[in-house]
């Protein structure tokens, strides 16, 4: 069994982590404590552990690196699992003291199931009614979108690439119809940040033809001034 060290913890995560500490979960609250918990966790760069049970026990043959991710793994899942534990009921306290985390946050959403069905419904109207007006800023979107993709598959409702790539491009407004068609019709499969650089450059060149139409516009009123 791996030896479980004792992790440090920064000020800045301390703070953070007074967030859950203002009311126990229970029924009503589980949604915004969830949600509260994956930005404490984030913040800590563990918020994996809710997504991924410990790996098995591995051969002593194994590579070094394997067993380390296993150990830094196991090291993450208590910490996480001693959070989640004080943020809890003393009642839940008891039922859940000797569970990991990863069950522990499974057996929480079947008990509230219907608050937790509620958050990943709304969640995903949110995520494929929303759509970008013009003007907008794509380094602002794109991250905005990739979050909700996330914030789902933290919901247990993973979104494939391609479709939430569709469901990105979808939410784009008018002026980016060009690049839409282009891209879906070529096949193209990008990255997440490979997309999000190429929708930037697409907006510069839109920016760009509008500023210059704009110059024209006013060129033309100076030029109809001059020739009265």
């Amino acid at each position: 069994m791996a030896k479980r060290t004792s992790p440090t913890v920064s000020t800045s995560s301390l703070t953070i982590r007074s967030i859950l500490k203002k009311e126990n979960v229970s029924g009503p609250n589980f949604r915004n404590w969830f949600r509260q918990l994956i930005i404490v966790l984030r913040l800590e760069q563990k918020d994996y552990v809710l997504v991924e049970p410990i790996p098995e026990e591995l051969p002593t043959n194994v590579a070094k690196a394997l067993n380390d991710v296993k150990l830094k793994h196991v090291n993450d899942s208590t910490v996480v699992a001693c959070i989640m534990l004080t943020t809890l009921t003393p009642e839940l306290q008891k039922a859940f003291v000797f569970q990991e985390e990863f069950d522990m946050i499974e057996q929480l959403r079947m008990m509230f199931q219907v608050q937790a069905k509620q958050e990943r419904f709304e969640t995903l109207n949110v995520f494929i009614d929303y759509n970008s007006g013009e003007g907008f800023s794509v380094s602002a979107h794109v991250p905005k979108m990739k979050a909700y993709v996330e914030y789902l598959s933290r919901l247990r409702f993973p979104f494939q690439h391609e479709l939430a790539t569709d469901v990105i491009l979808s939410s784009l407004p008018k002026s980016f119809n060009q690049f839409v068609i282009k891209y879906t019709m070529n096949n193209l499969e990008t990255s997440n940040n490979e997309l999000h650089n190429m929708l930037k450059n697409v907006e510069a060149n839109i920016k760009k033809f509008w500023n210059n139409q704009v110059l024209m516009i006013r060129e033309g009123q100076i030029s109809k001034k001059k020739n009265r």
